[in-house]
């Protein structure tokens, strides 16, 4: 299987994401760090409106008023140009990271002085700009600023106990806030650390299974082989292009039910969930009664819950190279007929032809000497029929408008015939369809068809009508083109052999049989087939199926 450039280079885009060492995944560090100056900003303005007013519940900066003032205009300062730096984020996140946290923890230190200690239960407020930089940033710079933390809050409490006369609660309010913050500054950084690495790894197996999934549909959309993905519902999940057109290029099929499209692809599909299921099995049926299929059905994941996997082949173009091969090999037969038979053939027919010359015969040798030139010359028939037979191996296929070449051909037949224009009627539900066939071949195709009819048909020829209708079953990628007559059609113990070669119908012997084994090996050699129909009422149809055709817009 080849690829285009372009697919191929969209497939090395993919594989380079699955494959390349150096890929790095990373978040934003900028969100996190913008949340974090717009709630610094909020917790200025709280303690703004401390400063300004006078709540003396709260004991807020009321040790010493001045010095909280002093502190809070200048933190919400630091604020408002934290706000501004992470809008424009210059310098780096890390550097106004470390900034931010300084900062911060030097104000709410402050605060915790001027509001008589950590009696007033803001010391909880240190434990975020502390623990934030071992999340964010993890590393010595974070734990130093942890330990600097604790060792400013253990010399600030150290001071504050020299001025008051029993502090034992604030000491031990200090120690365990101390500890904390060392206990979980170790344990976010380390946490975090090991969460990041194992957050990168899991968004590297989801691009890899991104990657590895678009994969998937490239080679399946590669595939000459029909691809559909069902789930357990029998809904398609995924056509390739093989399969979606010889389906007949349904529109809007993504999640809706197989039997919407291909009803005998259905049916077969929940025979084999409900008796052969999960093992592997094939199926040949028509599909719309046109296109021949062989369906292979295999299941991936749990049964009733895991995926159906199906496989649809056209058996018409496997037919094909057998046919290839089947002509190759007639050819070289005729050739070995031609020189093994017509050489001796040609020398008793004109032995018979100097004999019927001679004035000495009577009427008994006249008679003789005409069987042996009728039988030379049907004997020549049959092998001029089977050389042109192998000739035909070669089909030059071209665009064929459908009406008008029927048109020209029932023209052209009724001329030659003694069918009248009346006699032969033509409909057609897709009147600018269009097939891919050798002109000439089809025209040895109708004309055998159209010229069984009139032969064998009906006894009174004027008796005869002959319709040639053309169609196109919804759901397929198919014509199908019909010649039925209203003669007395086909025995039923003759139906099993009659495309067989050297078979003829005809009681008196005319023909060499091979007419309708020729016409079905032409339409073989098209990619077209050949069948026969028999009608309830009567009469004939030989149904001509158009692989390679398609419609006119």
């Amino acid at each position: 299987m080849q690829l285009g450039a372009r697919q191929k280079g969209a497939l090395d885009t993919h594989l380079g994401g699955i494959h390349s060492p150096d890929l790095v995944v990373t978040s934003d560090p900028w969100a996190p760090l913008q949340l974090y100056s717009i709630y610094r900003l909020i917790l200025a303005g709280i303690f703004l409106v401390f400063s300004l007013t006078d709540i003396s519940s709260a004991e807020i900066g009321t040790s010493k008023s001045h010095l909280f003032s002093i502190a809070v205009n200048a933190y919400l300062g630091f604020a408002l140009l934290g706000v501004f730096l992470s809008h424009i984020r210059k310098p780096s996140s890390s550097k106004q990271l470390y900034f931010n946290s300084f900062t911060d923890i030097v104000f709410l230190l402050s605060v915790v002085f001027t509001s008589g200690g950590l009696s007033s239960g803001l010391g909880i407020l240190i434990l975020l700009p502390v623990i934030l930089p071992n999340i964010l940033n993890p590393g010595q710079i974070s734990l130093l600023l942890s330990a600097s933390t604790v060792l400013a809050l253990m010399g600030l409490q150290a001071f504050m106990q020299t001025q008051i006369k029993d502090g034992s609660y604030e000491v031990f309010h200090t120690g365990v806030l101390c500890l904390f913050i060392m206990v979980i500054s170790w344990v976010a950084g380390s946490w975090f650390e090991k969460a990041s690495l194992t957050a990168e790894i899991a968004k590297r197996r989801g691009i890899d299974l991104e990657n590895l999934s678009q994969l998937n549909q490239s080679i399946l959309d590669q595939l000459q082989t029909g691809i559909i993905v069902l789930d357990h519902n029998a809904t398609v999940r995924h056509l390739n292009p093989t399969a979606w057109d010889m389906l007949g290029q349904p529109e809007d099929w993504r999640s809706n039910h197989l039997s919407d499209y291909a009803p005998e692809l259905s049916n077969h599909l929940e025979y084999w969930k409900a008796n052969v299921a999960p093992k592997v099995a094939s199926y040949d049926l028509k599909h719309w009664k046109s296109t021949e299929f062989t369906l292979r059905l295999s299941q991936l994941g749990i049964r009733n819950q895991g995926v159906v996997l199906m496989y649809i082949e056209d058996t018409r173009i496997q037919r094909e190279k057998q046919q290839d091969v089947k002509m190759a090999s007639l050819g070289q037969l005729t050739a070995n007929i031609a020189h093994e038979i017509r050489n001796p053939l040609g020398a008793i027919s004109h032995a018979a032809q100097l004999l019927s010359e001679s004035p000495d015969l009577d009427k008994a040798d006249e008679r003789m000497i005409q069987i042996i030139q009728a039988n030379s010359k049907r004997m020549n028939g049959t092998i001029e029929s089977v050389l042109n037979l192998s000739r035909k191996n070669n089909p030059k296929r071209e665009n064929i408008r459908l009406k008008l070449w029927l048109n020209e051909f029932i023209s052209d037949f009724v001329m030659q015939s003694s069918l009248t224009k009346k006699q032969i009627g033509l409909f057609l539900d897709m009147p600018d369809a269009s097939i891919q066939f050798d002109p000439t071949h089809l025209h040895q195709v109708m004309w055998n068809l159209c010229r069984n009819a009139e032969k064998y048909a009906r006894e009174n020829v004027s008796e005869l009508t002959i319709d040639i209708q053309g169609t196109h079953p919804s759901h397929t990628r198919d014509i199908v083109l019909s010649v039925i007559d209203n003669g007395k059609g086909v025995p039923d113990k003759n139906i099993e052999r009659l495309f067989e070669p050297f078979f003829t119908t005809s009681s008196q012997g005319e023909g060499t049989g091979l007419g309708l084994f020729m016409a079905r090996e032409l339409c073989l050699s098209n990619s077209a087939s050949l069948e026969y129909i028999k009608l309830p009422a009567g009469g004939s149809c030989f149904r001509l199926i158009f692989l390679q055709s398609k419609l006119d817009s």
